[in-house]
This record gives C-alpha cells, sequence and structure tokens, in this order.
C-alpha cells in the first residue's frame, strides 16, 4: 500500500559551521523538502527543532563538534528531542568512532557519513523516507536499501554507518498523522536552540 500524502513531520537542516555546507544544504533540502509536509533551515551555527535533523558539521579527531570541545552529536539530539539525527557532512572514520563514544543520551537514531558518494546520499536518504511513509520501519528499509545497492557493479549509496538508538521509527501514516514509533509519542519544540 503506498502512501500518496507528506510525511507529517518537521525536516529540519542545521549548518553547525560558518557556512561551510550551505551547498551540501540546498542538495540535500531541494531532494528531501517534497517529501514532508514542513521544512525548516536554519542559520548557520543555530539548530532548528525537527523530528528528523540534518546536520552539517565538522567533527574534531576526539568526536566533538569543531567549536565546542565537550558538545557531540548526542547531546545536540537532545537538545532538539529528534527522532533521527543524521550527520550528513563526510567526516574521518576515526572521528566518527570517537562521537559514536561520547557520553550522552540514547534518545535518537544517529546516522554518521564517511563519504556521500555524490548524488548517493540525497538519492539513499529519499528512497529511505520514501519506504519509510509506506509504512515499512527505518531498520528494515535501511538493510534493504543498502544491501541492493551494494550489490551493484558500482556502489549506489554513501558511505554511512547507523546506530539505531532509538530502535525501529516509523513514520507516521500521512493520511492519519499518528506517532512516530509505537511506543513513545514526539513533541515538536516551536522555537530554534541555538547550537551547543
Amino acid at each position: 500500500m503506498e502512501a500518496n500524502g507528506k510525511i507529517p513531520l518537521t525536516l529540519g537542516f542545521a549548518d553547525l559551521s560558518d557556512n561551510d555546507f550551505a551547498a551540501l544544504i540546498a542538495e540535500d533540502s531541494t531532494a528531501l523538502s517534497p517529501l514532508f509536509e514542513r521544512v525548516r533551515v536554519a542559520p548557520a551555527r543555530n539548530i532548528p527543532s525537527a523530528e528528523i535533523l540534518f546536520v552539517y558539521t565538522h567533527l574534531n579527531e576526539n568526536g566533538t563538534i569543531r567549536g565546542s570541545d565537550r558538545s557531540g552529536i548526542r547531546q545536540v539530539a537532545q537538545l532538539t528531542k529528534s527522532a533521527l539525527v543524521v550527520v550528513a557532512s563526510p567526516n574521518s572514520a576515526a572521528s566518527i568512532k570517537n562521537a559514536a563514544g561520547i557520553p550522552g543520551p540514547k534518545t535518537a537514531n544517529i546516522v554518521f557519513t564517511a563519504d556521500r558518494n555524490g548524488q548517493a546520499f540525497a538519492t539513499f536518504f529519499h528512497s529511505l523516507f520514501d519506504k519509510m511513509r509506506n509504512g515499512e520501519n527505518m531498520l528494515s528499509a535501511w538493510v534493504d536499501w543498502r544491501l541492493k545497492a551494494l550489490s551493484q557493479p558500482t556502489p549506489i549509496c554513501p558511505w554511512s554507518c547507523s546506530w539505531p538508538r532509538r530502535g525501529k521509527l516509523h513514520f507516521p501514516n500521512p493520511a492519519r498523522h499518528g506517532l512516530m514509533d509505537r511506543t513513545r509519542p514526539h513533541i515538536t519544540l516551536p522555537r530554534q536552540v541555538r547550537s551547543p
């Protein structure tokens, strides 16, 4: 059964650098915004409240966000109450490994990106969100798409890794506007918050 409506959630884009990623944000916003009812693009160094949040940042080698000596992606997820946080800018494997190990709340599914592989990044997330809009949970949709993409002679997906700390997220049915996952209600914050 295919859902025909927009995903009744907010998609947010946050550039935590000094506008280093404006072109990537424009590319991703153009590709993904048509799927969602609401889209928020925050000014540089600000974070919009959004259930689905794409973050563009340079990670320090120790996994913290550049410009901060203590804050990591988990703290961003906690601040915004996002259910899914995607670090959409490429970072080194070492900084990603260290970012995943930073202590903090495990309230969101987090995706880190090592290599966007050009247009494959936006294509992958568009397909993933479309599958989720049609009732598939995030983990199943992720694995299914990645297996198909990696079986191609030339891989057609980004080099990303997922830490599904929130579990099998489900998008609400566009026709019913239900809960995002089967166990937790989700609240959208109406204000913007400063980056940590």
